[in-house]
């Protein structure tokens, strides 16, 4: 318990009386002394016993369990019972947000948010506050209870299982075996459809958009054949970027894999190792599933873990185990073709980007790692006219672990924004939040509860 600043003006009004009356030895002086000590000592016995009190204060439910993508955030709602004036102190949770920190006595309705950035499991036994005494001269620390609970998945996840989706509906290959090279880069008008993530901006039917309030793309027939071909930077400032990046890579994949768009992905990581990753839609989709998942170390059982299958239905556990059973057998399929290596990217581009082949390029990067690289591909496609689209993270300096190091990042990102816009690249920024676990199948809708 401490003095607030009210509290240290009537302390020091008290010794100015007692001094005064005793100086003087004035009788009155020394009755209203006694008075206002008596006043002083009956709110400090106030704010130590009050909250104290079981039960004194309290929130109404005083429990919450969430589960959510990194990023995204989920609101409640509340009722705060509090017999004195309450300040909540949440610097040590940054996590649990709530709608105000304020709060007179009597009951009030509460709202916070649950949210974090990073991954990770967060607990919290009670809410740190200050309350106040009946006539605030002193303030006392006091703890709300408040049994909240916070599991907080990368955003890779949600794409993960999204692609585990597409590959147990492809079963054997009945869906997507046969690539269609009938859509791609040419003149003749195909059709006009909503936009997918890969798909080049500058086809945007702006009529069509206009009518529906979506995004909406023109398609063509190809000539000559055509395919997209990313270009995936693995090394990443930190947690954050690296996450955003493999999530943008996996709905690429799998968003061409299910309009059965050719594509293929060549991962550059450590300045010198190269995997190219290319085939069928169903072997492009497991492939790159294996390389993000084994980047971000995160396992198979940790997907089939968010089938929360003890709340399905008996028909929903069939089919996920079905799937489940389905998967491992594509694993297998695949699992020869997991990684193979090329030692020059140079050549790669050069084969890619050649005038007989109808191509886009995709170069999905941080910006700050692998500078002079990226700098070298994407001067390598202008000079070759290759239809080229850069996507990066929109803040790569959250992954900074001092403000220095953040300032640094800002301006190293500026700079390559800068010549990638010089270049006539297109640019897009990776969405700062996706909607909420995107890509959980309808059998999954469970795990996201």
């Amino acid at each position: 318990m401490r003095l607030t600043e009210r509290g240290g003006r009537y302390a020091a009004v008290l010794a100015l009386l007692l001094g005064t009356g005793l100086l003087f030895i004035d009788p009155y002086l020394l009755a209203a002394t006694a008075a206002l000590s008596a006043f002083f000592v009956y709110d400090a016995l106030d704010g130590y016993v009050v909250p104290r009190r079981k039960g004194g204060f309290r929130l109404e439910p005083a429990s919450v369990d969430a589960r959510m993508l990194r990023g995204n955030s989920r609101d409640y709602k509340a009722v705060l019972s509090a017999p004195r004036a309450i300040t909540l102190d949440l610097s040590s949770v940054p996590w649990l947000r709530p709608e105000r920190a304020s709060y007179p006595a009597g009951s009030w309705p509460f709202g916070f948010a649950l949210s974090s950035d990073l991954s990770g499991a967060y607990s919290l036994g009670s809410i740190p506050a200050q309350a106040r005494s009946r006539y605030g001269l002193f303030t006392s620390r006091v703890a709300v209870p408040l049994e909240a609970k916070m599991r907080v998945y990368p955003r890779l996840i949600a794409a993960a299982i999204a692609a585990l989706e597409y590959l147990t509906r492809v079963g054997s290959g009945t869906e997507g075996e046969v690539e269609k090279e009938t859509l791609g880069p040419g003149l003749e008008y195909a059709e006009t459809r909503e936009y997918l993530p890969g798909d080049n901006l500058r086809r945007v039917d702006w009529k069509a958009t206009a009518r529906s309030s979506s995004l909406m793309i023109k398609r063509y027939y190809s000539e000559g054949g055509g395919a997209v071909h990313v270009i995936y930077f693995v090394e990443a400032p930190g947690h954050i970027t690296h996450d955003e990046l493999a999530t943008q890579l996996l709905d690429l994949v799998v968003s061409s894999a299910v309009r059965v768009t050719p594509i293929s992905v060549t991962a550059y990581e450590r300045g010198t190792r190269l995997t190219n990753i290319e085939g069928k839609g169903w072997e492009v989709v497991i492939n790159t599933l294996n390389l993000v998942m084994a980047e971000s170390k995160i396992t198979y059982d940790d997907l089939y873990s968010l089938l929360d299958v003890s709340s399905l239905s008996k028909e929903r556990r069939e089919l996920v185990a079905a799937g489940r059973r389905r998967f491992a057998e594509l694993l297998g399929r695949a699992s020869g073709k997991r990684q193979a290596l090329v030692s020059d990217f140079r050549g790669l581009v050069a084969q890619l980007a050649s005038p007989d082949v109808q191509s886009s390029f995709i170069i999905l990067s941080s910006l700050v790692s692998n500078r002079d690289v990226l700098a070298e591909i994407i001067e390598d496609l202008r000079f070759r006219r290759a239809e080229t689209t850069v996507v990066y993270p929109p803040r790569p300096w959250k992954d900074a672990s001092s403000l220095g190091e953040a300032y640094t990042l800002q301006a190293s990102h500026e700079k390559m924004l800068a010549f990638v816009e010089k270049s006539g690249c297109l640019m897009g920024a990776i969405p700062l939040a996706l909607p909420r676990m995107r890509g959980i199948p309808s059998w999954a809708v469970s795990a996201a509860a």
